[in-house]
């Protein structure tokens, strides 16, 4: 999202949570009851009217090169303990020869000597 959405979410979220408060300390409790019943109703659809259209948007596309060869190792991503991991933006990555070790984030628990730690 845009910074512009999230100061209006945010708006519009303090604004709520004000209005609970006001209702729950100047009201009764039937009617706190109902307008957070309604405000619980209201926080649902949009939540999940949001994540329809998250799930709609097109995934993110990588612009990455991935190779290893002759017994190299390499990763797109950061190498975490044994597995490995995706991260964002655009790299190349090579690893070329018996035991070289390439990868487009972080190495993390791994012996460079091919075990991992």
């Amino acid at each position: 999202m845009q910074r512009g959405t999230w100061w209006w979410v945010a708006g519009v979220g303090g604004a709520a949570t004000v209005a609970l408060v006001l209702v729950a300390l100047l009201t009764d409790q039937e009617m706190t009851g109902l307008v957070s019943g309604v405000a619980g109703t209201v926080a649902g659809v949009v939540g999940a009217v949001a994540a329809v259209l998250a799930l709609r948007a097109p995934a993110a596309s990588s612009d990455r090169t991935v190779e290893a060869r002759a017994g190299g190792i390499a990763a797109g991503g950061d190498i975490n303990g044994t597995g490995s991991s995706a991260s964002s933006g655009s790299r190349e990555v090579s690893a070329s020869g018996r035991g070289s070790v390439a990868a487009g984030g972080d190495i993390n628990g791994i012996d460079l000597n091919g075990r991992s730690s």
